[in-house]
């Protein structure tokens, strides 16, 4: 059974969203500008591509294998108990697609399912942890991307009052998860009881690897980041240490546009930058959200068929670029109904009275160019890609298939 709590504030139609809340979790900051240049540039090493790049590339082209969450979990005796859902907020594609498929496996397993709607505003996440405390549920789900470090305080009341709490896809899969906070690599909210990692760096580094292999070791290379999204700096700290392994001769030249500048600025700064170096073959805006606007200042500085643009998330709009033959060459996907499935398999880990999972890499990452992404649909659809059978491992896993 699904509910629906409202805000105060009730939702807006999607195309009033700003864009800093289509994004993901925000957090951290880096300190890279734009024009910031990091070259590995070896004239003896030109046209070197490691063979450990050619091999990744060409394993993540295909459907990778189903990794398992841990032991099995007996979810048919969990029937009645109830799982609340604070997602970043409730009206992008991102965490609908997440929630869908949460709601469907509770479904399954006659497990009470609620979604707290709300406009992506840390004030709004507090009442709804405060909503679902007074409820007592058994389990808070802070999910794609809701900031846990905004909501120390309730997350320590919820522990005390014995509800547990996971958070999914906010801290990337290098952190190290540990109950007492002491293994994991980033900022750590005490009172946490499972985490689901999403694969910001390891998308970065198949960007960086993917390049090295198409460019043959010879790319000169932007990358468009947001120093203010809370993955960003270990993106551009991982693209920087794949891309010096995986192509010693390519160079790489860093450009920041903060989150709330995307509309008006990535476009001006990929057409500066590209005016700058014309060199420059490929683009890399982090995410799906900024490539529309990277292409478009390829397009204003007369680079169409010339520079190609890379990225990561795998939404529909952005495969098709590539369908479509468009400057879109690549994007890394990843499996929204995954990241549902895994925040889930966590839920009913904790009320089953389990260790939770901690298993990293866990939501399945898939390259696409232009030799599989029929394989995501003619057009592409949001889950489509990862093979068939995600949802039926999991039901065997949780002994409802």
């Amino acid at each position: 059974m699904k509910k629906q709590i409202l805000s105060a504030l009730g939702v807006r139609p999607r195309r009033r969203l700003t864009i800093a809340a289509l994004l993901l979790p925000l957090a951290l900051a880096g300190c890279s500008s734009p024009g910031e240049s990091s070259s590995t540039s070896s004239e003896s090493a030109k046209g070197e591509v490691s063979q450990a790049a050619t091999d990744t590339v060409e394993k993540f082209k295909s459907v990778t294998d189903f990794v398992s969450p841990g032991p099995a979990v007996d979810v048919a005796s969990l029937a009645g108990k109830s799982v609340f859902v604070i997602p970043l907020l409730t009206t992008n594609d991102y965490n609908i697609q997440i929630n869908a498929a949460m709601e469907r496996v509770a479904e399954l397993a006659d497990v009470d399912f609620e979604v707290y709607t709300n406009e992506g505003q840390p004030n709004q996440w507090v009442a709804g942890m405060n909503q679902a405390i007074a409820k007592g549920v058994d389990v808070i789900i802070l999910s794609g991307g809701t900031d846990p470090r905004a909501l120390e305080p309730q997350i320590k009341e919820a522990r005390d009052r014995g509800i547990k709490v996971v958070v999914s896809m906010f801290w990337d899969t290098s952190a190290q998860y540990a109950p007492d906070c002491s293994g994991l690599s980033v900022d750590c909210v005490d009172g946490v009881d499972a985490i689901v990692a999403a694969p910001y760096q390891t998308a970065t580094r198949l960007n960086a690897d993917w390049i090295a292999v198409d460019s043959d070791g010879a790319a000169n290379i932007l990358v468009v980041t947001s120093n203010d999204a809370g993955p960003s700096p270990g993106q551009e700290a991982a693209f920087k240490d794949e891309i010096a392994t995986a192509c010693p001769s390519c160079e790489t030249t860093f450009a920041n546009v903060p989150i709330s500048k995307w509309t008006t600025s990535v476009q001006s700064t990929v057409q500066s930058e590209l005016v700058r170096n014309p060199d420059i073959d490929y683009v890399v805006p982090l995410y799906d959200n900024m490539a529309s606007y990277a292409v478009a200042g390829i397009t204003a500085a007369g680079k169409q068929g010339q520079v190609q643009v890379v990225t990561f998330n795998g939404t529909p709009a952005v495969l098709k670029m590539i369908q479509d033959g468009d400057v879109v060459t690549m994007d890394v996907g990843e499996s929204l109904e995954g990241a549902g499935f895994a925040a889930m398999d966590n839920a009913f880990r904790l009320m089953a009275g389990m260790e939770p999972s901690r298993v990293a890499d866990i939501v399945p990452v898939r390259i696409f160019d232009t030799s599989n992404i029929d394989e995501a649909g003619t057009p592409p659809e949001v889950n489509k890609g990862y093979g068939d059978d995600l949802e039926a491992q999991y039901l065997e896993v949780w002994g409802l298939g």
